[in-house]
């Protein structure tokens, strides 16, 4: 938009719009009015900070976890996110030993293949992905014992003081904040912090690896037991193939969602808050 001099307000930073507000443009060329607010961005930049330590802001927008969980998975009045946990890590054991019980003995015993040397790979997961759930539920996900403050200035006689890292977070479940805060898991019941979030994500990839595993696995038994006959275990293999992709449904989309959040360096808590969001 040019004045009448001619030149490009948009060359010297400023704007000032041919029409006031409310009134209605003589021509259709005319740039529209953008209603804004009339403080400037670094102050309302400060005042959602303000009102987003004071706990009143909206929790979908300033992205809040002092409180509890929310009302997920609550059906006909009944919460059942206390008994998440119990869910995830007995599936797991009832599909481990499914599949080292059932499917790896058919699968041996069709292929002509040791038994031993299929089973090992499959062990090896098992024990990782349940070490791994078992540590991130009960582990300290990273509490500041002490807080330490920083002199880093004075202002009109006060003291300046740093208390917390920056990405430190407070949750409910903890009375101190949590180094490297990345979210709250209804699953394991626990913050997931700097002291188990590398144990979490080993985790998810390894429940998503065993859902994987299994579809194949149950796929080339179907096939097998197609050709040979063998239709008493069919049950069995349905069974674990609905398993294998309820956990894939489950897993598939958290673990693209924190593997996006790794390659970028951002904690689950900044990407709720829309901290490096670049329009």
């Amino acid at each position: 938009v040019a004045d009448h001099s001619g030149r490009s307000n948009a060359m010297y930073g400023s704007y000032k719009p041919a029409v006031q507000v409310g009134m209605q443009p003589p021509t259709a060329c005319h740039m529209p009015t953008l209603l804004t607010s009339t403080k400037p961005a670094n102050q309302q930049n400060a005042d959602k900070e303000s009102r987003a330590d004071e706990g009143w802001l909206d929790d979908d927008e300033s992205g809040s976890e002092d409180k509890g969980p929310s009302e997920d998975y609550t059906f006909f009045g009944i919460d059942f996110k206390p008994v998440l946990p119990a869910c995830l890590a007995v599936s797991t054991v009832i599909g481990g030993l499914c599949m080292l019980l059932v499917q790896i003995p058919m699968l041996s015993r069709f292929t002509k293949q040791s038994q031993v040397l299929l089973s090992a790979p499959f062990v090896v997961i098992y024990g990782i992905v349940l070490g791994c759930m078992a540590y991130c539920a009960y582990a300290d996900p990273g509490q500041v014992k002490q807080t330490q403050k920083m002199k880093i200035g004075a202002v009109g006689g006060m003291d300046i003081e740093e208390g917390i890292p920056r990405r430190a977070h407070k949750s409910w479940q903890y009375s101190h904040p949590i180094r490297r805060y990345d979210h709250y898991c209804k699953w394991l019941k626990n913050v997931v912090g700097l002291l188990n979030h590398r144990e979490f994500v080993i985790m998810v990839a390894g429940l998503l690896l065993i859902g994987v595993l299994g579809i194949m696995v149950d796929i080339w038994l179907a096939i097998l037991i197609a050709e040979k006959g063998f239709f008493e275990f069919e049950i069995v293999v349905a069974l674990h193939l609905g398993y294998s992709v309820a956990l894939l449904a489950i897993d598939g989309p958290i673990f693209k969602i924190h593997f996006g959040l790794i390659s970028r360096n951002e904690m689950a808590q900044e990407w709720k808050k829309n901290e490096h969001y670049v329009a």
